[in-house]
């Protein structure tokens, strides 16, 4: 790997973040494999992108609204192309005309990290044979383009018409038996289908470590729900009212401000606060948000999500870090209220949480979003979060009760996040970790008001 200089750095970061899509996907948590198995395999190879596929057909079964086409990074390494971020574009052609795709819509372009893997859903083309592109583009260091696209030729199955009566047969006539009646082709799914919204479960918990997406709104029956999506439990997801759920925030999440002009709300430099960082730590929460459960065909543009009220002893702030490690602030509970983000459909995303005391503090966020046949779709619901241990007898008890916690004990900072195969000190401080953080995630921006994102 050559190391560019300072300054040239610094020019290819400010292209790309010109240019950066509104769209991201976050990998599921996965375990490297020795011989990667996903539609779409990418890697590095003599200084090229490579993208590995299946040459065989895509089978699409009937009726499908949404389709996933699952993406593989892990054959890339951390440090290898700028960012340590690959961005995928699809789009969709009839087979009969494939110089069509050259002139199809892209969909919007979805960021993936190396070392990783996933999903990323398109819509489903009506019955019949299309061809689907996937782009797939990288920058090196010094940043040159990189760049490789792969045409997936995918069948979509026809509905079943409904079954005609048969005539009643004589008597004396043998019924036709099962094994007589005509074979019904078994569809092949190869891409899954949109699964319906699964029920939401009951009863209070306190989540105090593993991945949450403690905002993830999506339609039920009834309208536009803000909920958590838990997915606290290694291979489980749990959707639970924001009123059933109470966050821990343990003396594990102790770090230091770093001396950032934007972060000065939270308190002077070197001053101890908590933080619930932006990369995935073992022992805190990995706290996100998401969009992935709303569809075009029911919200028209993207979700405006709005910091309301605070109530809590000390500040409260939201803030992702950029490749450069510089703090980019999407919520400051300290310069007045509302705080508006906009965040576009198909975002799952991470940032970092910060708590300037300990206690408990209550945050309430209201979402909404323009309903395809016209309105506009929203919601209110309040958080709590409890900072710090033993800051009330009664998280301390429930602490203890919940199934999966570890008790932990109070004082001694521990270390922040880290992308690399080993924890940074927290003796580092807050800046090192945002340096280090910054390289692997979507860059965000504060806006207030909200603004729809194109």
């Amino acid at each position: 790997m050559t190391h560019a200089r300072t300054g040239a750095l610094l020019g290819v970061a400010a292209a790309l973040l010109m240019t950066a899509p509104t769209a991201a996907a976050e990998p599921t948590p996965t375990t490297p494999h020795t011989e990667p198995v996903a539609d779409a395999v990418l890697a590095i190879e003599n200084g090229s992108l490579e993208l590995d596929a299946e040459s065989e057909p895509l089978a699409v079964p009937a009726a499908t609204e949404r389709v996933s086409l699952t993406w593989n990074t892990t054959a890339i390494e951390p440090g290898t192309v700028f960012g340590d971020t690959v961005k995928l574009r699809t789009s969709v052609a009839d087979a009969s005309t494939p110089a069509a795709l050259d002139a199809a819509a892209h969909d919007e372009p979805v960021v993936v990290p190396v070392a990783s893997s996933g999903t990323v859903e398109v819509d489903a083309p009506p019955p019949g044979e299309h061809l689907l592109r996937v782009e797939a583009t990288a920058h090196t260091l010094d940043g040159s383009p990189l760049t490789i696209t792969h045409d997936y030729s995918i069948l979509v199955a026809e509905e079943a018409r409904p079954a005609i009566a048969a005539p009643p047969q004589p008597l004396l006539e043998a019924p036709v038996t099962a094994a007589q009646a005509p074979a019904q082709p078994e569809p092949q799914p190869r891409l899954a289908a949109a699964a319906q919204p699964s029920p939401t479960a009951t009863g209070r918990v306190t989540l105090d470590h593993g991945h949450v997406d403690a905002l993830a709104p999506r339609l039920l029956a009834d309208g536009l729900h803000i909920q958590v999506k838990d997915g606290t439990a290694t291979g489980t997801t749990t959707w639970r009212e924001p009123a059933d759920v109470e966050f821990a925030i343990t003396a594990a999440a102790r770090t230091e401000l770093p001396a950032q002009p934007v972060l000065s709300f939270l308190g002077e430099a070197g001053k101890q606060i908590f933080l619930l960082p932006q990369t995935q730590q073992g022992d805190l929460l990995w706290t996100g948000w998401s969009t992935e459960e709303l569809r075009p065909a029911e919200v028209s543009g993207p979700m405006t999500w709005t910091l309301t009220a605070v109530d809590g002893p000390g500040a409260f702030g939201l803030f992702t870090t950029g490749s450069f490690g510089a703090p980019s602030v999407i919520f400051n509970s300290t310069d007045g209220l509302p705080d508006n983000h906009s965040v576009a459909l198909g975002t799952h995303a991470h940032a970092n949480w910060a708590f300037a005391e300990p206690g408990r503090y209550r945050l309430t966020f209201a979402v909404a979003a323009p309903g395809a046949g016209g309105g506009t779709l929203t919601d209110t619901e309040t958080y709590t979060f409890v900072v710090g241990d033993g800051t009330t007898g009664t998280n301390q008890q429930q602490q203890q009760q919940q199934p999966g916690t570890t008790d932990r004990q109070a004082g001694t900072p521990t270390s922040l996040a880290s992308t690399g195969p080993a924890a940074v000190p927290a003796t580092a401080g807050l800046a090192l970790g945002l340096i280090v953080t910054g390289a692997a995630v979507l860059v965000l921006t504060r806006r207030r008001p909200a603004q729809e994102i194109s």
